[in-house]
């Protein structure tokens, strides 16, 4: 069961969350789930050589999701052009896969929204790190891209998100069990009962229907 959709760290029960690794970190370890992209803090002169790696890596049976791929104004290491141009590619190698892309997003919400629309793209893609409320949440909702909240969050967008839609995360918070004990007491929920619906949305996510094989021996 996987509930936590986006960490940077190996959980201590292999494939219970999904770890970020960059094109160049990408070792799996036995049993786990992992995205593989690249962050618009990490795009560098060989960015190209980069995504051909990735290319690769997002055939592995273990990777289920794309990135952290997206767009960062305030903190990027690149021109917006050229985070916007990775992004694309980054788009574009999730829905050849058929892997739905995890995105980091600072200052970006219209311009992540104008290229949903721009790529056409059809793969869920997940906002991780979400802080904004819950019109926020219906605008990107609507357009395909759903949201996974972590550590700092919005307590009334978690009390008014359906569960159905529910996703949570550590990031580079290194315990999600804490996490999990913060948003169910703002939620007047059980933990074991939010994992579950989190859970069946991340299943939801990644395409993973009732045949799917929840103990595959990688």
């Amino acid at each position: 069961m996987i509930y936590d959709i986006h960490t940077h760290y190996h959980p201590e029960e292999a494939g219970t969350a999904i770890v970020q690794l960059t094109p160049d970190a990408f070792t799996p370890l036995p049993g786990h789930y992992y995205s593989v992209g690249l962050h618009p803090w990490d795009i560098a002169d060989d960015w190209k050589t980069q995504l051909a790696k990735m290319a690769v890596m997002a055939l592995h049976p273990q990777v289920v999701m794309i990135g952290e791929a997206g767009v960062d104004k305030k903190n990027g290491s690149a021109p917006i052009e050229l985070q916007l141009e990775v992004l694309r590619e980054q788009i574009r190698l999730s829905e050849i896969v058929r892997k739905p892309l995890i995105i980091h997003c600072v200052k970006g919400v219209d311009e992540l929204l104008a290229i949903r629309k721009e790529t056409k793209a059809t793969l869920p893609w997940v906002l991780h790190n979400f802080r904004g409320g819950i019109k926020q949440y219906q605008q990107l909702k609507r357009a395909g891209i759903y949201v996974s909240v972590g550590e700092r969050y919005d307590e009334e967008f978690v009390q008014e998100v359906p569960l159905t839609d529910i996703l949570l995360e550590s990031d580079e918070f290194n315990g999600v069990d804490t996490i999990y004990e913060l948003i169910c007491s703002d939620m007047d929920m059980d933990q074991t009962d939010l994992r579950q619906y989190v859970w069946y949305n991340i299943r939801e996510i990644l395409g993973w229907g009732l045949n799917w094989d929840p103990n595959p021996s990688f």
